[in-house]
């Protein structure tokens, strides 16, 4: 008898403890911003505009926002990296 709270415990507790997380897809966050394809893998991100488009602005007074790619994002830790630190997930109503 002492010893079934301890199956039971034992059983029950380490299914309990694991945390299933899921990976952070860009589609998914609120920065995104689809391609002009259907092809969402040429998807941008508006969290990191290019900064070579002031310097278009300061010349010609023309506001061109671009923006990296999300897989360009994704690869460097400074920006938002494999984890997607700075991933925010869309709301939807």
């Amino acid at each position: 008898m002492k010893y079934f709270f301890l199956i039971i415990c034992s059983i029950f507790l380490p299914g309990l403890s694991l945390k299933k997380t899921l990976p952070k897809f860009c589609i998914n966050c609120k920065y995104f911003i689809n391609s002009v394809s259907s092809d969402n893998k040429h998807g941008k991100c508006a969290l990191f505009p290019k900064e070579e488009n002031s310097l278009n602005f300061l010349v010609s007074g023309v506001v061109d926002n671009d923006y990296y790619y999300c897989s360009i994002t994704r690869k460097h830790d400074d920006m938002c990296g494999k984890e997607g630190k700075k991933y925010k997930k869309t709301i939807k109503k």
